[in-house]
């Protein structure tokens, strides 16, 4: 409870500091609530999403071979260009998914 009276302290010393009125501080000390109410859970949220940039988020991405891969080729993934390499040979226009990144070339195998 004592965080709570340190706040409205806190909140009476700006509004005297600004000149506003005390009758000013409950609509504040409600704002407040309702922001950390709604800013918290949504803060929650977006740290248990997958990740999307970088090496780890190109991992599980779906593209489709542009030439032979044998083992090396390249596919076309996220809207980008790929050097790529493959355990097996995929043909042209077979749909695969990134296994690893290895600087700029991707790892890839054929989608059953």
């Amino acid at each position: 409870m004592g965080e709570f009276t340190g706040l409205l302290d806190l909140l009476t010393a700006l509004f005297r500091l600004f000149g506003l009125d005390q009758s000013a501080i409950m609509p504040a000390v409600a704002l407040m609530i309702v922001f950390f109410l709604l800013a918290v859970p949504i803060g929650l949220l977006a740290q248990g999403r997958r990740v999307s940039t970088g090496r780890e988020g190109m991992v599980g991405e779906i593209g489709e071979a542009v030439n032979d891969l044998s083992p090396e080729g390249r596919v076309f993934v996220r809207g980008e260009y790929w050097n790529a390499v493959a355990g097996e040979e995929i043909p042209k226009g077979t749909r695969v998914t990134v296994v690893s990144v290895d600087r700029m070339v991707l790892t890839v195998q054929r989608i059953p």
